[in-house]
């Protein structure tokens, strides 16, 4: 399979660049800095600043990066967009490269909104990258004109806030498409429309430092897998145990961000952050992608077998069996950092959807509209995305549990409280 054949163009390239170098496992910091500044070419005044709209907090703390990348800079074309690395470490540790963020205006000037990821990407030369701890870190962006590199610092903090656990971070459809279940990441749970209520996680089950990070239904809609952090699997309803992380020696080294069940309902699939896929049931795992394009943010399973694995940063979906990456579409010129992935009917397309509610679209997957470009004004970051049963629409959550319909998607009622 094949997705958006033909000769790329702005962004594209300059992610096709990148795309060899990843194959050859040889995007280390110092090639970065070469990229750039190789792309760099008859750029105008030099940009001063880089700033932020939040200088600390814990994985997870969304943060806008305003800046300039020269008068004469094209986004996408000339200039590659920034990284997100330890403090001082750019040319011999792990990094997280966004991919080129949307220009405000033709002086240069870029904007983009970026979560601070739980996990960094590495690469053959500089290792598989590592787990984000507390301590210093910064935002590294190289403006047009010359080498020089404009950073702005940013100090993650241990914990996680107790308002993260109310924040609602899965959704899963019924066959039919009249319901849904959306999940928050303390476990609890709310039914909408014709989805029946299989109850939410009792209180504590968690503990003080565990939470949920998403969802799947079983194949007959009689119940759900919720899926932590950790990768442990909670059964509520009909689901079956199949396994969690840490049984028959399976492990991820990185925090997990993606459950999805099988077409069969017999076993489902767990990503981590650092591109890794485990399999438990009638799931087989057929492949993953490297880690130095870490983080990632969500696996999918396809109808006919396999999966598809998404790259938070950079758009790139790579498709399993077969190993095959592909970019989405229109452009990869991100806004915000991207944070869910639905799969099309035919397994062979994906729509991924950014925390600014932005929406790109691969292989064989509609266009329905997104946030951006609407009357929607966002009172909290997307944090996930469905796809109608048809795949001529879809749903956005966001982290307040409002759900926002597109194409043939609706809304529903909540359903009641108690199976009938």
């Amino acid at each position: 399979m094949v997705w958006n054949q033909g000769r790329p163009s702005g962004a594209r390239r300059t992610l096709a660049r990148w795309g060899d170098r990843r194959r050859s496992n040889a995007l280390v910091g110092g090639a970065l800095v070469g990229v750039l500044a190789a792309l760099c070419t008859a750029c105008g005044s030099t940009p001063t600043s880089m700033k932020l709209s939040v200088s600390s907090g814990p994985p997870g703390t969304v943060v806008t990066i305003t800046g300039n990348a020269g008068s004469s800079c094209v986004v996408g074309k000339n200039w590659s967009g920034f990284a997100f690395e330890r403090y001082g470490d750019l040319t011999t540790g792990p990094v997280t490269s966004m991919a080129t963020p949307v220009a405000s205006s033709s002086n240069g000037s870029w904007s983009a909104s970026f979560a601070i990821p739980a996990y960094l990407g590495g690469s053959a030369a500089r290792g598989s990258g590592a787990a984000v701890a507390a301590g210093r870190y910064e935002f590294v962006a190289q403006p047009c004109q010359s080498h020089k590199l404009l950073t702005a610092s940013f100090r993650v903090t241990a914990g996680t806030p107790a308002a993260a656990k109310a924040h609602y971070v899965g959704i899963a459809v019924t066959p039919d498409g009249q319901g849904y279940w959306l999940v928050r990441a303390n476990g609890d749970v709310a039914a909408f429309g014709d989805a029946r209520s299989y109850g939410s996680l009792g209180a504590g089950k968690l503990g003080a430092t565990g939470r949920i990070i998403g969802m799947a239904r079983t194949y007959d809609a009689g119940g759900y897998w919720l899926a932590s952090a950790a990768g442990t699997i909670y059964t509520l309803g009909d689901a079956r145990s199949y396994g969690s992380l840490g049984s028959d020696n399976k492990s991820i080294a990185a925090p997990v961000i993606g459950i999805a069940a099988t077409a069969a309902g017999k076993g489902y699939y767990l990503a981590g952050a650092n591109g890794a896929v485990v399999g438990f049931g009638d799931a087989h795992v057929s492949g993953a992608p490297n880690s130095y394009l870490a983080p990632y943010d969500a696996i999918g399973a396809r109808t006919a077998g396999g999966y598809i694995v998404t790259s938070a940063t950079t758009s790139v979906a790579y498709t399993y069996p077969g190993g095959v990456a592909s970019g989405g579409g229109p452009g990869f010129a991100l806004s915000a950092e991207l944070v869910g992935t639905a799969v099309t009917p035919s397994g062979n397309g994906t729509w991924q959807v950014g925390m600014d509610g932005g929406v790109i679209t691969g292989g064989d997957a509609g266009f329905y509209g997104s946030v951006p470009g609407s009357t929607i004004v966002l009172k909290a970051p997307i944090t996930a995305i469905a796809a109608t049963p048809d795949g001529k629409g879809y749903w956005l959550l966001d982290a307040n549990g409002t759900v926002y319909p597109f194409g043939d998607a609706k809304t529903f009622p909540p359903a009641p409280t108690t199976p009938k």
